[in-house]
């Protein structure tokens, strides 16, 4: 089998594959907005996607990060003893690249 790449219209990514004569094991319906791409091409793609998810994941990490300082600050504020207060809100210092406050 080999595989063939498609990018619809909106940016996403499609694989169909194929058998070894050429055509497709099951009838196959290919939208009518993609256009097929190189493999090299799709693997860029994917790359992106890649990249994407992992800075969206590092700003989730960060915002996290900046909650669980504020209830730790609020909690010894509030008089509990900071072991208490960073096993209340989960607080153990910062992500590194995380603003402090």
């Amino acid at each position: 089998m080999s595989t063939k790449w498609f990018q619809l219209g909106d940016g996403t990514l499609i694989s169909r594959s194929l058998q070894v004569d050429g055509s497709y094991p099951m009838k196959v319906t290919i939208p009518a907005d993609a256009v097929e791409i190189s493999e090299e091409r799709a693997e860029e793609i994917r790359a992106g996607y890649a990249a994407d998810v992992r800075r969206w994941v590092a700003e989730q990490n960060a915002a996290a990060d900046v909650i669980r300082r504020r209830d730790f600050d609020a909690l010894v504020a509030l008089g509990a003893p900071e072991e208490t207060a960073r096993r209340l809100s989960g607080y153990r210092g910062l992500t590194e690249g995380a603003p402090d406050g």
